[in-house]
């Protein structure tokens, strides 16, 4: 389920989270920590999320670093979406 998460801080006030993942790995960009009470955790952002896009924007294409660079100069009201709740299946050879 993809879902719209809307950021409002002051002064570039840290978001509270620590992502894993992008372009350059093996695997989508992943919220994997949030910081109880900061920023992120209080405008509803839950870890396990994925990240895929910045005010609208698709990020899937774009490096780890590009996307830490892109949130920190997204200033302060923007928005995330991401998708929640995903189930990923390992395929497994039957034989």
């Amino acid at each position: 389920m993809e879902i719209i998460i809307k950021f409002s801080r002051s002064n570039n006030q840290p978001l509270g989270i620590r992502l894993s993942g992008g372009a350059d790995y093996s695997f989508p960009l992943t919220v994997v920590r949030l910081a109880i009470g900061g920023l992120a955790d209080q405008a509803g952002l839950r870890a396990g999320d994925l990240v895929i896009k910045i005010n609208g924007e698709t990020i899937q294409h774009l490096t780890h670093n590009e996307v830490h660079e892109r949130l920190a100069k997204v200033g302060n009201q923007f928005t995330l979406n991401v998708l929640r709740n995903l189930k990923f299946e390992r395929a497994t050879k039957q034989e």
